[in-house]
């Protein structure tokens, strides 16, 4: 259910292990040759990029570590196209690759590690994880799971393993594959707490415990949205059921990655969480009404309704001020916390306001909810992502 905000939000930008923050370039990435990792450099970029000698690896590195990606490009693809021997190559086309991603050209970042992957058959985990991560910022969701799942399978850390089997989760939860997500998120959360029972690893950070646990109520929370309601009363019982169970589920899920104590995936959990209990008032209240009922027997169920109802309006009020007293109280901004607080206001506007609708239907609290579900990049008032919250790609945040 992420919020009611379009997809037009701004993209975080992807952050690459190495810790620089890329953001790429919208471009399909083809198959390759090792000639195929070209040197992508704007115009009038050229001039400047143009090595003045033989390019050499020390001058690419320098150049790469300076964040002159234009000349860093340059000097790598230079290199290459002379006699350098192995293991300058390998240094070179990963270089080649992280400058591409400074330059948001994923696409030819790609290139360049599909380079390296032609010419050595094999790479380390980490070179799988950034082209997964390109591919995602990309939008070729297909080619980011299959690139995740060799990272996870070339992973030896824990936290490598959660981050590897989050991403790829994720990347099937956008393909719509619910069912081979949702193992994987659950898989990248096992591997967690074992690590913090054995004591193996300690996580510098739990975004992507966060991102995982998030993910799997997710998958829970559009089980939940799928399941429709039906006539006749029997028909009818059995998908309230239905739906009352996986509601459970995602609620136990979004309490879960609240748990995680990631502030992004709090924030995010907690509103997603109330609006949860929204759906599920909406899904209730205009649930089919059987034929046989006559208007005045229409107008004293609807009553009844709503009186039986108000305690799951009153859960979704205290979820979304719960959420929002957390973030204030750490100081926490994001667009996770301002639809919030829009959803409160417009929550108590409507118990302030008594109802209006007296024998018929309340209005739906949720009208954004869609069947769709993911979860969201924020971005900051300046529209670049906050520093807190560059931790890596982020879908954009979709109404679930």
């Amino acid at each position: 259910m992420l919020t009611p905000m379009s997809r037009s939000l701004v993209r975080l930008a992807l952050v690459v292990l190495a810790g620089a923050p890329v953001a790429c370039a919208g471009k399909s990435a083809g198959l390759v040759t090792p000639e195929d990792a070209a040197v992508t450099v704007q115009p009038g970029e050229a001039a400047a990029a143009a090595p003045s000698g033989p390019a050499t690896l020390p001058d690419a590195e320098a150049a790469l570590a300076a964040g002159d990606a234009a000349r860093a490009v340059a000097l790598f693809s230079g290199y290459l196209g002379g006699d350098p021997d192995e293991t300058g190559v390998r240094q070179a086309y990963l270089g080649l690759a992280r400058a591409q991603e400074l330059l948001r050209d994923c696409a030819a970042a790609i290139r360049a590690y599909d380079a390296y992957l032609a010419r050595f058959n094999d790479g380390p985990a980490d070179l799988f994880a950034r082209r997964g991560a390109c591919y995602a910022e990309l939008g070729e969701w297909k080619a980011s799971a299959d690139s995740y799942g060799e990272a996870f399978a070339r992973a030896t850390l824990p936290s490598a393993k959660v981050e590897a089997l989050a991403r790829q989760g994720y990347a099937y939860f956008e393909l719509g594959q619910l069912d081979q997500a949702e193992p994987l998120l659950q898989q990248a959360d096992q591997v967690f707490v074992a690590s913090q029972e054995a004591g193996s690893e300690r996580f510098s950070n739990y975004y992507f415990v966060g991102m995982a646990r998030f993910y799997r109520a997710a998958v829970w929370h559009r089980r939940f949205r799928d399941v429709p309601i039906r006539l006749p009363e029997k028909q009818m019982t059995e998908d309230f059921a239905r739906k009352f169970a996986l509601l459970e589920k995602a609620q136990d899920a979004y309490n879960e990655t609240i748990k995680a104590k990631h502030m992004f995936w709090v924030s995010a959990a907690g509103f997603q969480l109330g609006s949860l209990f929204e759906e599920f008032y909406d899904a209730m209240m205009h649930a089919p009404v059987p034929d046989w009922l006559d208007d005045k027997q229409r107008q004293v169920y609807y009553e009844e309704l709503k009186s039986q109802l108000r305690p799951v309006v009153n859960k979704a009020i205290w979820v979304f001020e719960k959420n929002l007293a957390t973030a204030r109280r750490l100081g926490y901004e994001s667009e996770f916390t301002a639809q919030t607080e829009a959803k409160l206001s417009e929550l108590q506007a409507v118990l302030l306001a008594g109802d209006t609708t007296l024998g018929k239907p309340h209005p739906p609290l949720a009208p954004e909810a869609r069947p769709e579900i993911a979860a969201g990049e924020i971005a900051s008032a300046s529209g670049e992502p906050s520093p807190v919250d560059r931790k890596l790609f982020v879908p954009e945040l979709t109404p679930l």
